[in-house]
């Protein structure tokens, strides 16, 4: 076990030294380790496991490595509206089918894939006040993948007290659906026919900047602002959504086009947040703004509280609560005859929904000094569907609640 460890120190400080941070001695090396399975009954199930390694040198100096396993099965709603009678749909790859019991909302059942995303990065002591960081990003998956980097700058004063930090990030993403990408607004045809599609692979670019602030108000107390500007170009449209066309007088589904967003999105987010000490537990409180030029604003409230409550012990009840607006472009169906929007998408994770998180962490401080932890949490989401649906579609839920389940355990040593 010794050798392993001498090993696994040796090798980290030579993948240091690639990027350019010296190789001093060691003042310590933690990983962190966990394992997360998540379910959303009759839908997706998920399980993702991470390992993060962070490196720190005598100088000062530090480097992080994360890699990120995760596979995915299942259904996913497409954003089509249910029907008095069953409906077939078209697989993405155009070549098979499959059928939705009447009265019951579509789901996509071809829903697989699995991604595995590494970062790796450090942070240099310029010197006793100023810190310089950098890392890159890679995930891939069989029709997405993801590049990117980052860098930013720290600054401490008032006897470290305070420090501003500017962060800049960059991605590329490349988008390569089944069967190539659809048509935005064109009509989904049977199976085997030949479907409309673009030509080549989508790409998007995203770059960021940003600004923090983080306060120390007392010996108990920290505070941090954040704000960030998020501006986005490309292929943003889902390659696997799509949004019903119905009947006027009946609401019956008459045709199933594929969606289209905008290829310009432009966010601004603020985050503030908030730990206090109370001598033997740990408060924690955020809040989180965002909007955007897609008419998006949405609200996020979260709240943990670690409760010391034995030796060695602890439990951290945790509560999140969402608040969204829903796009500018986003309707559940649209109506035959009417004239076609240039923009328009059923997906519900860009129409109005309210979302709930309640959940509790068991953590230990094992005698070897490792740590152990599990957490057990249920995930809620509402959404509120058109005011005056047409015809049948009165007698159906085109929102129906969105729940899931999370269970992690983690496992975090050092070397």
């Amino acid at each position: 076990m010794a050798a392993t460890r001498k090993n696994l120190r040796a090798a980290l400080g030579a993948a240091c030294g690639l990027i350019g941070i010296s190789g001093t001695a060691a003042r310590a090396t933690e990983v962190d380790t966990a394992v997360l399975a998540y379910t959303e009954p009759d839908r997706v199930s998920a399980i993702e496991a991470v390992v993060n390694m962070n490196h720190e040198f005598a100088s000062g100096n530090s480097a992080n490595f994360r890699i990120v396993y995760d596979a995915l099965t299942g259904a996913s709603a497409s954003g089509a509206v249910p029907a008095a009678t069953a409906q077939t749909y078209t697989r993405p790859s155009g070549s098979g089918s499959y059928e939705t019991p009447a009265g019951e909302t579509p789901l996509d059942d071809t829903f697989r894939d699995t991604r595995f995303a590494f970062t790796g990065g450090g942070t240099l002591a310029l010197n006793r006040l100023t810190k310089l960081s950098g890392g890159l990003y890679g995930s891939t998956e069989h029709d997405y993948t993801s590049l990117g980097a980052n860098a930013s700058l720290t600054r401490d004063y008032n006897k470290k007290r305070t420090s501003f930090t500017l962060r800049t990030a960059f991605f590329r993403d490349t988008i390569s659906p089944e069967g190539g990408r659809p048509d935005p607004l064109a009509e989904m045809r049977p199976a085997g026919l030949s479907q409309p599609r673009l030509n080549g692979d989508g790409s998007k670019d995203t770059a960021e900047a940003g600004l923090a602030w983080t306060q120390v108000l007392g010996r108990a107390t920290i505070a941090q602002v954040n704000y960030t500007l998020s501006s986005v170009t490309g292929y943003q449209t889902d390659p696997y959504k799509i949004v019903s066309q119905v009947d006027p007088v009946t609401g019956a589904p008459v045709a199933q086009l594929f969606e289209s967003r905008p290829e310009d999105r432009l966010k601004n987010v603020l985050f503030s947040k908030m730990n206090h000490n109370l001598g033997r537990d740990i408060v924690s409180l955020s809040y989180r703004f965002m909007t955007d030029d897609w008419g998006i604003n949405s609200h996020t409230v979260d709240l943990t509280y670690r409760w010391n409550f034995a030796h060695r012990q602890h439990l951290q009840p945790h509560l999140r609560w969402y608040k969204q607006g829903a796009a500018d472009f986003y309707q559940r169906y649209l109506v035959s005859g009417e004239t076609l929007p240039g923009n328009v998408s059923a997906d519900y994770r860009l129409g109005d929904m309210t979302a709930y998180t309640v959940g509790l962490k068991y953590g230990r401080k094992l005698s070897n000094g490792r740590d152990f932890s599990i957490r057990a949490e249920y995930y809620l989401q509402t959404g509120d569907g058109p005011a005056d649906p047409i015809g049948d579609l009165a007698g159906y839920d085109l929102l129906p609640d969105v729940d899931a389940i999370f269970i992690q355990v983690g496992y975090s040593f050092g070397l």
